[in-house]
């Protein structure tokens, strides 16, 4: 399986067209039918693209694997292909609600590579609604999340708190307590003392692992 047989694998998985896949990736127009058919090769910024829009990275993208025939466009056995390649996480409306295989919870599922899950049972997804993460995050993206309720100091981590959205923040642990920090300077960080998250309670849902960039809209080359 080669780099144009994972995107038909993907494609196939999310129900899309190639040309769709081209527009919302950021890349141009025919490009796909073109490295089909002149059996071409993406460049590194291209391929950067695509592997970014598939939420895996560079290697793993243009890394050969076995399973099918040289210059078969798809995968001989697909349900084979589709275990062993893609997994699916749930993208959750209310993420504190986690664990409660509450199906109206789901607003969507997406399709994540394994080498990204060590414990995809854990995991879950949700959809980047503010700016306050920019320029790594922003509203429409999509952050894949592993259950942790004691991250280490530097993750980007999704908190919740009484009275407050539940946010994805930079954690920073100090002494006293932690700091959540925005990478936008136009948003505010927020302080806990220790004994502050116990009595509120301040609590983690879980780091941040991956993501799904909404590029939709963006010009093509």
């Amino acid at each position: 399986m080669d780099f144009l047989d994972k995107i038909y694998v993907f494609c196939a998985e999310r129900h899309i067209s190639a040309s769709r896949f081209e527009r919302e990736a950021g890349i141009a127009k025919g490009l796909i039918s073109k490295w089909k058919n002149k059996g071409f090769t993406p460049s590194y910024k291209t391929q950067k693209k695509i592997a970014s829009y598939m939420c895996i990275t560079v290697e793993n993208l243009m890394r050969e694997l076995p399973g099918t025939a040289a210059g078969s466009s798809l995968p001989a056995q697909a349900d084979t292909v589709r275990d062993a390649s893609v997994r699916y996480v749930p993208v959750l409306r209310d993420v504190s609600a986690f664990g409660s295989h509450d199906e109206s919870n789901i607003a969507a599922y997406i399709p994540v590579f394994p080498d990204m899950l060590h414990d995809p049972d854990n995991c879950f997804a949700m959809k980047i609604t503010d700016s306050s993460m920019l320029p790594e995050l922003g509203p429409g993206d999509v952050v894949i999340v592993r259950r942790c309720e004691q991250p280490d100091h530097g993750d980007i981590v999704i908190v919740c708190a009484p009275g407050r959205p539940t946010v994805c923040r930079k954690l920073v642990r100090e002494e006293e307590g932690i700091v959540l920090q925005p990478f936008n300077r136009h948003f505010d960080s927020v302080s806990f003392r220790y004994e502050e998250m116990d009595m509120l309670p301040v609590s983690f849902i879980g780091k941040v692992i991956g993501m799904h960039r909404d590029i939709s809209g963006k010009p093509t080359e």
